[in-house]
């Protein structure tokens, strides 16, 4: 399996995804200031990221109240900061 991942929606980059070997959880890293609430965010694997970067755009999209971003972070279930 790949170490690093490009995380794309709706046809832009939002980010990529690199393993981190220390614990096996992929570590989220922006391309763009639009995903930059899941900087640095831990993902159990590259889908756990891209359905975060989704939701993220789907709120954004929306223009849903600032809060609604923890919801992204909060999809992926183990999503968390780094150390």
């Amino acid at each position: 399996m790949p170490d690093a991942y490009v995380i794309e929606v709706e046809g832009r980059t939002a980010g990529i995804v690199a393993r981190d070997s220390r614990d096996d959880q992929f570590n989220f890293f922006a391309a763009s200031r639009a995903f930059d609430v899941l900087e640095a965010r831990s993902f159990a694997d590259p889908l756990a990221a891209e359905q975060a970067a989704r939701h993220l755009a789907r709120q954004k999209a929306s223009r849903r109240l600032p809060g609604d971003d923890a919801q992204a972070r909060e999809l992926a279930g183990r999503s968390r900061p780094r150390p």
